[in-house]
């Protein structure tokens, strides 16, 4: 499973790709208007090469939603690490409180002293989608 890094890479690179995609046709366009004057033959090629262009911003517009795609999954595979290091942290910081107030509680025989209730554990966060490494 990537990480947020390897996601941010993956957008990057379809990015560059959908760039690249963009030159392509333009040359020959230029190359049909420049040598290709009239005829049947220069209509099939202008013919063609419009179905290129088509095929071509559909490719682009994949991989625009592949890049926003790859995007969103590094933020939500970043919070997923967020909230698990909070939640360590956190888990830590009730453990501590729960020892002390286990403590009070033994103590509190010998001191009457009532410790209160036990402290409430820390909710865990929303398990992150399977692809989401952390």
């Amino acid at each position: 499973m990537p990480f947020p890094e390897e996601f941010e890479e993956a957008a990057a690179t379809l990015d560059a790709a959908a760039k690249a995609i963009e030159g392509l046709v333009e040359p020959a366009r230029a190359m049909v208007q420049g040598v290709m004057v009239g005829g049947q033959l220069t209509d099939v090629v202008t013919d063609e090469l419009d179905a290129a262009v088509a095929i071509l911003d559909q490719v682009n517009a994949e991989l625009a939603q592949l890049s926003q795609t790859c995007r969103e999954r590094a933020e939500t595979s970043r919070q997923a690490l967020v909230s698990a290091q909070e939640y360590e942290a956190a888990y830590a910081a009730y453990r501590t409180d729960l020892r002390q107030w286990q403590d009070a509680v033994a103590a509190e025989g010998s001191s009457g002293r009532d410790p209160g209730p036990p402290p409430e554990p820390p909710v865990a966060p929303p398990t992150p989608p399977a692809w989401a490494n952390r």
